[in-house]
């Protein structure tokens, strides 16, 4: 058996991001669990800061691949080079954060290596020598387990699934680099624009502790004008459910459900929504949901924890007031 390698997913900053510190602690369980080695990977340009803030973390090695052409997200440069590594170092598993970069990279790199993929995963059993990786099917009413063949074995692990790694007191982590030949020429997408977009508090969706999501109930963009007021005000980010996405009120980005980024916040505000299959499915991990739907009969007051029947317009106002006098 290989070493589980785990991926490392830097932010804007060169930052680590919260997720993969999940992603980190799962893949410590498989490797502990199979008696084999931890490496953590970082991919990027100019990340040995992030490398160096991550020797503490209890893995046995850290493997950095630097080169300009990963400083930001490319699809085929990931790929790639991801794929490259592995068939050099040969781990028994691969895991990552699952994050709108990763629900890309991750059956990009499973498709070159011929390998098997389990993606939102929750959990982890270990029977026999068998790993097993749990995940929720059918919209959340169904847990299954998924055994895999081969290696390695990929997995995507969902956020706020697993504790995050914690750093140890005596450990300290080897660092070594890997070389990776990558050219732009060969490239076959091109990057022509690349946009930013700010999810109410600087956040992504994936790490905001607190989402304020909309759905068609709003009548229109200028509802997420509130939505983005109350997100700052909490320090939270704002979310969206498919139709105001469909309909060019708010970016696709912000998608909330199946089809968009499945989250797991400590609140979840959904104002507006009615609380389909499709969105019900990318939020029902959040700790606490409070709703505001004029419907008395939206299926959305049927998993929230709180609930308020009446207009978002007479309802958020009101709400941003009283969060603004007692701050």
């Amino acid at each position: 058996m290989g070493v589980v390698l785990a991926l490392v997913e830097l932010g804007r900053d060169n930052k680590v991001l919260p997720v993969s510190l999940e992603a980190l602690s799962a893949g410590k369980r498989i490797a502990e669990a199979c008696g084999s080695g931890l490496t953590a990977l970082v991919m990027g340009s100019g990340v040995d800061e992030a490398a160096e803030s991550l020797r503490h973390y209890q893995a046995d090695e850290i493997l950095v691949a630097d080169h300009p052409l990963l400083e930001h997200y490319h699809p085929e440069f990931f790929a790639q080079s991801l794929d490259r590594i592995c068939r050099t170092i040969k781990p028994g598993f691969l895991v990552m954060a699952e994050t709108l970069q990763t629900i890309d990279l991750a059956p990009r790199v499973a498709f070159a290596l011929e390998a098997g993929l389990v993606t939102g995963c929750v959990d982890l059993e270990f029977d026999s020598g068998e790993t097993l990786f749990i995940k929720p099917v059918y919209s959340g009413n169904v847990m299954a387990a998924y055994s895999v063949e081969g290696e390695p074995r990929l997995a995507t692990i969902r956020a706020k699934s697993f504790e995050a790694a914690e750093p140890g007191k005596n450990s300290l982590s080897d660092i070594r680099s890997i070389a990776i030949q990558l050219d732009r020429q060969g490239a076959e997408i091109q990057v022509v624009e690349r946009v930013l977009n700010d999810h109410g508090n600087g956040q992504g969706l994936e790490t905001a502790e607190i989402v304020v999501s909309g759905g068609r109930g709003l009548g229109g963009p200028e509802g997420f004008e509130v939505l983005r007021e109350l997100a700052k005000e909490l320090g939270g980010a704002v979310g969206a459910s498919r139709p105001p996405c469909d309909l060019g009120w708010i970016a696709p980005s912000v998608q909330v459900g199946i089809t968009g980024a499945i989250i797991a916040p400590d609140l979840y505000i959904a104002v507006g929504i009615s609380g389909s299959t499709q969105h019900v499915g990318g939020m029902e991990g959040a700790k606490t949901v409070v709703a505001v739907n004029e419907r008395e009969d939206a299926p959305i007051f049927k998993i929230a924890d709180y609930g308020v029947v009446d207009n978002y317009a007479t309802v958020l106002p009101a709400f941003l007031e009283g969060l603004r006098q007692n701050r």
